[in-house]
């Protein structure tokens, strides 16, 4: 008998909103525990490095809440892509002093190590102040914008030249020599009979039988002969 799926199980949502709160009560309550139970030892090692009693609960502060700071410093540098090493190892520093303040406060050791363990508490409070203070200005002040890169051209790159193959050169075909054949003679052709073209005929010239008149104005007969009227004689 085979079983069919119902279909997708409901399972909690590790990356949803409500499991991020309550990660983030635990870690606050798991912080203000582990503050509660550290307050004695180190406020007890505070006394050893001869601290007043009226200011020893300053050095408990200093100590834990300085390992918060530098985690918080070290996820935001992380965020912004910027190297975050320095402030690991200064969290690491200050979890380390009081793990063995701590520590040295429930074993009983002897006064010349709670003397020593005394000094080192003391002496991260003006370090805890310069740190926190370069975390502080990193964090509020903002860096200056990148000039962006101008992008140069790229340089053109002439194409290389295609390898050019030199073909061997093909012998030319050897042509027979021509032999000059002597012309033949043309066939003398028939001369065709020219035509006789008529010479024209000349007349004779006549001559006039009849002398030239000569005219006489009619000006000059009319004085010769007095009373005729004439328009002109011709003799």
């Amino acid at each position: 008998m085979t079983r069919t799926s119902a279909g997708p199980v409901a399972r909690i949502a590790a990356d949803s909103r409500p499991v991020l709160f309550f990660t983030v009560a635990l870690t606050v309550a798991v912080a203000l525990a582990s503050f509660a139970l550290s307050f004695a030892s180190l406020r007890d090692a505070a006394t050893w490095g001869r601290v007043p009693e009226p200011l020893a609960f300053l050095v408990p502060v200093v100590i834990d809440a300085s390992v918060l700071v530098y985690g918080l410093v070290a996820l935001v540098l992380r965020a912004r892509g910027r190297s975050s090493v320095w402030a690991w190892l200064l969290m690491l520093l200050f979890t380390a002093v009081s793990l063995g303040a701590n520590a040295a406060h429930a074993y009983d050791v002897p006064a010349e190590i709670k003397v020593l363990v005394g000094v080192v508490v003391v002496a991260l409070a003006p370090v805890s102040v310069l740190t926190s203070t370069h975390a502080l200005a990193l964090l509020v002040v903002a860096d200056e914008p990148a000039p962006a890169a101008v992008a140069e051209p790229a340089p053109a790159v002439d194409p290389a030249p295609a390898a050019t193959v030199d073909a061997a050169p093909v012998p030319a075909a050897i042509e027979p020599a021509a032999v000059d054949a002597e012309p033949e003679p043309a066939p003398a052709s028939e001369a065709a009979p020219v035509p006789e073209v008529p010479r024209p005929v000349l007349s004779p010239l006549r001559s006039s039988s009849r002398p030239a008149r000569s005219r006489v104005p009619s000006m000059a007969m009319q004085q010769a002969l007095p009373g005729l009227e004439m328009s002109g004689v011709t003799a």
